[in-house]
């Protein structure tokens, strides 16, 4: 029989259990990227890439010789439907040089970068999903991406912990469900300590 947990719902959200059951050692999570998750390029909104366009000439400002400053050959050619984006469809960007055209020679996402500079949000210009990895949103279920798991530190969790996976993506989750949804993250995560 499968154990009665209570299942934490926030603006539509449904949070997996994994989040608050199991989390990153010490000195680990996603403070320790190492961009590997954007190794083959990642899929965007096609709002998101509308809103990267039409930002083209301040984010090439920021590109450096890894990259192309080609907008054409920042994504592919075809959108395809995925239910789990804000529109219906999504669209993939494009690698070069063994990484998302975003990525500059350091490792860093050009996106966030220029946002930053020009004194935008630093995820102004960054995709949704981009933003919250490691975690995901699949079907209004928050949870962990297990693509990278026991491959990069940076994206690895385990029962034994010393901060829950939530704690260590409070910023990404923060940006999904705001302050208020956090503070209900929080508690619940302290409610289920405080059972036996």
């Amino acid at each position: 029989m499968a154990e009665n947990r209570p299942v934490l719902t926030i603006n539509g959200y449904t949070f997996s259990h994994e989040l608050f059951e199991k989390g990153f050692p010490a000195g680990g999570g996603p403070c320790k990227c190492s961009s590997v998750c954007c190794a083959e390029g990642v899929y965007a909104d096609i709002a998101d890439r509308e809103r990267i366009l039409s930002h083209k000439e301040m984010i090439k400002k920021y590109m450096d010789d890894t990259q192309t400053r080609e907008e054409a050959q920042w994504f592919e050619t075809q959108d395809r439907e995925d239910g789990d984006f804000p529109s219906g469809r999504c669209v993939g960007t494009e690698a070069l040089n063994g990484k998302c055209v975003f990525l500059d020679g350091f490792g860093r996402c050009t996106l966030q970068v220029a946002a930053a500079a020009e004194g935008m949000h630093k995820w102004a210009l960054k995709p949704f999903f981009c933003v919250l990895y490691p975690i995901e949103v699949t079907r209004m279920v928050v949870s962990f991406d297990d693509m990278l798991q026991d491959e990069q530190s940076c994206c690895t969790i385990g029962h034994r912990f010393d901060m829950p996976l939530f704690e260590g993506c409070k910023e990404e989750l923060t940006y999904l469900v705001g302050q208020d949804g956090f503070r209900k993250m929080e508690e619940h995560y302290a409610a289920l300590q405080a059972k036996p």
